[in-house]
């Protein structure tokens, strides 16, 4: 444990002293802002309008549908754009300089060097997600709703980032390159992303197969405040996946060479 920490505490250092963090916090911080006023203010708008009849009829007017459910599934989008951004360099970075030759001379397990990685860049991840409650910190101040769509619907970005930061994290260890690492990464998570565009024109049972590999059919549900266990365990099962894939890349003579 206490060689986990140390490893931990490194990669961190090592993050916060490259401005490309702080740069996608940044980012990430400001456009959470912007969606979420945006899309509170086309709300409240309709809200307005609400009162005629005619709209009424037009819309079925509630916070999740109106706000949370299209702010979630916006910051997903951006998720799919940063987080590769925040990958690249964990493993491709220590390859181009050489030093992935001597992380491997210390007492320590592959295993103990790839959950420190992913656990600093979920780190990262987690400061981000705990800055965008702000924006309904600050609408909880000025109207009522209810926790559960909030709580369902921040369960379900960790749950797609922690799979990002994984499938990043395995495809950083496949190259040197940090350039090529984020590139590979977003057209992979990208593939992962419209997979079940495909479902409408495949048969039965590979429309079936299409969605159950969507990463963003299982992110829907969390969008709009429901839990699902199968939502919940195709997310962890696929960070393992890509966990198990990073610790076999780590175990082949190439790398030990």
């Amino acid at each position: 444990m206490q060689k986990f920490f140390a490893l931990y505490k490194k990669e961190l250092q090592i993050t916060f002293s490259n401005p490309i963090a702080y740069a996608v916090i940044i980012v990430f911080m400001v456009l959470s802002g912007y969606f979420f006023m945006n899309i509170a203010n086309y709300y409240a708008l309709f809200s307005l309008r609400s009162m005629n009849q005619y709209y009424r009829n037009m819309m079925d007017l509630n916070m999740v549908q109106g706000i949370f459910r299209p702010y979630f599934n916006n910051m997903a989008v951006v998720l799919l754009l940063i987080i590769p951004l925040i990958t690249m360099r964990i493993f491709a970075e220590e390859k181009r300089e050489g030093t992935i030759e001597l992380l491997f001379t210390y007492p320590v397990s592959d295993f103990t060097i790839v959950i420190s990685k992913f656990l600093s860049a979920l780190t990262i991840f987690l400061l981000m997600l705990i800055g965008s409650l702000s924006s309904f910190l600050i609408l909880k101040t000025i109207t009522s709703y209810e926790i559960g769509p909030v709580f369902s619907g921040f369960l379900g970005l960790f749950l797609l980032g922690s799979a990002f930061i994984m499938m990043g994290v395995f495809i950083s260890s496949l190259t040197e390159s940090q350039i090529v690492a984020a590139v590979i990464s977003f057209g992979v998570l990208l593939i992962f992303w419209v997979i079940g565009w495909s479902a409408q024109s495949a048969g039965p049972f590979m429309s079936k197969v299409l969605l159950n590999l969507s990463i963003i059919e299982h992110f829907d549900n969390f969008a709009k405040g429901l839990l699902d266990t199968t939502d919940l365990f195709y997310y962890i099962n696929l960070t393992i996946l890509f966990f198990f894939l990073t610790l076999r890349i780590l175990e082949t003579k190439q790398w030990r060479g």
